[in-house]
């Protein structure tokens, strides 16, 4: 099973909501006033399409690519790339994905993460190719199950969870795997020798399987489970102690609302349970509330600010212990259909729902547990002083465009938002994205509203000829001095990825790696793309010359791992 090639269900479509944005979500001002409600059906409510009504004669507004005025990168910039644990280690077998990669039909080609670039073994390499394209930093995940294997083990560090920090880790050390401990302490200490700061992730969609087993009934596993708060603030709390002399930069949770999407509305991640409406509510709130418990305990657990990471990126604020957030993908959104009221008013919910929900709960403590955009529900919070202030930057990951076709009666859905194969004149990637470089200006634009920091933690393509990712460097770096330039608060930029590696459902035929890995080799070499070079003369640089920009190559048309029948490829 895969995602959809023409409509997907991305991680954003909750409810249409009286706070959304009323401009389109890629106005050029970060604040916008608010939209009109929109009564919520309920999840029992009839599926009823709308009226078709015949596409406008305008297509969607496609800007040109303007990255001008920009100067340099400001100083302390931090220059790195990002991978995950499952899709880079391998070995991970005690997990959720674990589980959901042996049942049949989930992955394209029947793809196993083991098979991929085993980091587990080979992380010297990827820390090596990141010195050799002059980054100063690298993203990567703690994966839980790697230390805590079995749940016997995790029960014996979670029921001390009540106990002193001291009194806490002298029974989780115990029941910890010592292997996978001293696995990731080798990697902090060959990325400081090195000089590469660390921002570690503590969860990246993987869970242990025994917290979401898949053979279990999905509303007692997972996100979904209230328990699962109490267990991610216990994790939060290990991983800080045992990691926090090493690292200063956080990300608790990877995409939330991509776990939301993909598992409870389409179903192509685990538990693959799709349209569960209710289910995404709850799970929601609850990867909200674990943020926040797990935002609370870091910065109770680590107290050690690590000479140079913290420092780097924050413009002599002084050294940090702890910089913690969440890595949110948010993307530009729009009518498919300009003037067409319903696709309009989707375009709103997605963005508001996307791009600020879960912003709003851990910034201001307002949270729409029932995602109406009221605040008014039963469950919702405003101001709520056990989540307002929970983010010390902005994490965002950015891949582009989405067009929305308006479904006003379906069910907390508004509208159905669309990633591949758009009807755009823009030039698209190996699964069929739009590169919209444009777009990462007005995401950047809009996240002014929290008043906050910003780092990029993802942005990339699949690729597999490596002739398109110079011009994509180029482009999208470009924006991101734009907006350095626009007095934007960016402290850093970090690649998707390093390396090839495991892409979820869609397994290993998208390539997103600066350096692609022979699969077929047993040695699994990385070798480096042409990307890997204009990388490294941006960060010599320090800019995004007219130079670079007249040099790249035009773009090329894509090799699809999902062909169009309509295009012969």
């Amino acid at each position: 099973m895969r995602l959809r090639r023409a409509i997907v269900l991305l991680p954003l479509v909750l409810a249409a909501c009286d706070d959304a944005p009323a401009t389109p979500a890629d106005a050029s001002v970060s604040d916008a006033p608010d939209a009109p409600a929109v009564d919520d059906l309920g999840a029992d409510a009839p599926v009823t399409p709308p009226a078709d009504v015949p596409p406008a004669d305008v297509p969607p507004t496609i800007e040109p690519f303007d990255p001008s005025p920009r100067g340099a990168f400001p100083a302390g910039f931090l220059w790195g790339s990002a991978t995950a644990p499952y899709q880079i280690e391998g070995g991970l077998d005690h997990t959720d994905w674990a589980q959901w990669e042996r049942m049949p039909a989930r992955i394209l080609n029947g793809d196993r993460a083991n098979d991929g670039p085993q980091s587990y073994t080979q992380f010297v390499a990827d820390l090596d190719a990141l010195v050799a394209t002059h980054q100063n930093a690298y993203r990567f995940g703690v994966d839980w199950s790697r230390l805590f294997p079995t749940r016997a083990a995790w029960d014996r560090c979670f029921g001390a969870r009540a106990r002193p920090l001291a009194d806490f880790m002298s029974a989780c050390r115990a029941a910890a795997d010592p292997d996978g401990v001293a696995y990731y302490h080798r990697v902090l200490d060959a990325m400081a020798a090195r000089r590469l700061v660390p921002m570690v992730t503590l969860f990246h969609f993987v869970l242990p399987d025994y917290l979401n087993d898949l053979a279990q009934p999905f509303d007692t596993q997972g996100f979904v489970r209230d328990g699962i708060v109490d267990d991610f603030g216990a994790w939060a709390r290990f991983a800080g102690a045992e990691y926090g002399r090493q690292v200063d930069w956080w990300i608790t949770l990877n995409e939330p609302l991509v776990i939301a999407a993909g598992g409870y509305l389409q179903g192509v991640f685990p538990p693959g349970a799709p349209l569960n409406f209710d289910r995404v509510r709850r799970l929601v709130t609850n990867m909200i509330r674990a943020h926040a418990s797990g935002y609370d305990a870091l910065h109770e657990a680590d107290t050690f600010t690590v000479s140079g990471n913290a420092d780097a990126g924050v413009g002599g604020t002084g050294g940090r212990p702890a910089l913690v957030s969440i890595a949110t993908h948010n993307r530009v959104f729009r009518a498919e259909r300009p003037g067409n009221a319903a696709d309009e008013a989707g375009a709103r919910a997605a963005a508001y729902v996307n791009n600020d929900l879960f912003m709003n709960a851990i910034v201001r403590g307002d949270l729409d547990a029932d995602a109406d955009g009221a605040l008014t529900g039963p469950t919702d919070r405003t101001n709520d002083p056990a989540l307002r202030a929970r983010a010390d930057y902005v994490g965002l990951n950015y891949y582009g465009l989405s067009l929305v076709r308006g479904l006003p009666t379906l069910p907390i859905l508004r509208g159905l938002p669309q990633q591949t194969s758009l009807a755009t004149p823009l030039p698209k990637s190996d699964l069929d994205w739009d590169l919209y470089p444009q777009g990462f200006l007005l995401v950047m634009r809009e996240l002014r509203r929290f008043n906050l920091p910003v780092v990029i933690t993802e942005n990339g393509l699949a690729d597999a000829s490596g002739t398109n990712r110079p011009r994509y460097l180029a482009e999208h770096l470009a924006i991101v001095a734009r907006a350095v330039a626009e007095g934007l608060d960016v402290r850093g930029y970090f690649h998707w990825s390093i390396i090839d590696n495991f892409e979820w459902a869609e397994g290993f035929c998208p390539r997103f790696g600066l350096y692609t890995v022979d699969y077929r080799s047993p040695l699994r070499p990385r070798v480096p793309t042409p990307g890997a070079a204009t990388l490294r003369r941006i960060i010599d640089d320090n800019q995004v010359s007219d130079a670079l920009l007249r040099e790249v190559p035009a773009y090329h048309a894509p090799t699809l791992c999902h062909p169009r029948p309509d295009a012969g490829t």
